[in-house]
């Protein structure tokens, strides 16, 4: 019956991560832009409400409800962490989030009570399904935030090294940047950080400062050097080829002794799997007959 449990609890959580995993979003072409500049305020609300997905349609509006008649405590959150997750503040609020944590915590009582129903003796796992309904919404927050760095940790070197052969070419750093943009693909996030950040300097801020904001927004260290790096040898005027050579170089080794690390990590956690597997045998084949043996030569 336990495991049953077990399965059932694992079926499940590989549901949510296939419900909420979700697919990633297609690049709109360019004949559809023009078209929705042509829409005016009402038909343009219109056709958000028909592109908008299942959990703004459904979810969504039952949080809210629930956040404002039970009057939930916002959970803290800080916008800048929505945005390296890869969402805008916009769209997840304080009491948002804590009434999915609830949702969720109930969610996975019921299903919890159900598992009960069906085999019994499970009625212990109501409160473990309970706290994993709970903090479900924030480890998946914390996953997406760790997975869009990690993606965006492997497309720096290969976009350092891409402007810097358009440097190398003569083209001036604006110009490279918007080819780069220009050419990006949805699962390309770093470039799609470079054509907000171009969006920001045409609405008035200088390349310097829409550079430096990239850096804040992806929360990655590598990225907030090599852009501020960008940015200070722009501002004064320096060697940008140098620059964009020093921060190829030290992004690649930084890559590489992540490598190592992990690699490093992975031999670790063979071993304890390896310690788990074999010190039971040794206790029970060897030490425990051992033990028994000198028991009973000494007290006969």
């Amino acid at each position: 019956m336990t495991l049953g449990a077990l399965c059932a609890a694992l079926a499940c959580f590989a549901g949510l991560q296939a419900v909420l995993g979700g697919t990633r979003p297609t690049q709109p072409s360019a004949g559809k832009l023009i078209r929705a500049t042509t829409l005016s305020p009402v038909e343009w609300r219109l056709h958000q409400q028909r592109h908008e997905g299942w959990y703004k349609r459904w979810v969504r509006p039952i949080a809210l409800l629930w956040g404002d008649r039970l009057h939930l405590r916002p959970s803290r959150i800080d916008p800048l962490y929505l945005i390296q997750a890869g969402l805008e503040p916009d769209q997840l609020d304080g009491v948002e989030l804590r009434a999915l944590r609830l949702m969720s915590a109930a969610a996975g009582a019921l299903l919890a009570g159900l598992v009960a129903i069906l085999f019994s003796g499970a009625f212990l796992l109501v409160p473990l399904f309970a706290w994993a309904g709970y903090v479900a919404p924030a480890r998946y927050l914390a996953g997406r935030r760790r997975r869009r760095q990690d993606a965006l940790q492997r497309e720096l070197p290969q976009l350092i090294s891409i402007l810097r052969a358009f440097t190398l070419a003569g083209v001036p750093l604006e110009r490279s940047l918007h080819i780069l943009s220009a050419n990006s693909q949805p699962d390309c996030l770093l470039r799609g950080e470079i054509q907000r950040a171009l969006g920001r300097y045409g609405l008035g801020l200088s390349i310097e400062q829409a550079l430096e904001e990239v850096g804040l927004r992806t929360g990655v260290d590598d990225v907030a050097m090599f852009v501020g790096a960008v940015a200070q040898s722009k501002r004064i005027g320096g060697d940008l080829d140098a620059t964009l050579r020093d921060q190829e170089l030290m992004v690649r080794m930084n890559q590489r002794n992540r490598s190592t690390a992990q690699a490093a990590a992975v031999g670790t956690k063979l071993l304890g799997v390896l310690g788990g597997i074999y010190l039971p045998e040794f206790v029970i084949l060897i030490v425990v007959p051992l033990f028994w043996g000198i028991m009973q030569r000494a007290f006969g």
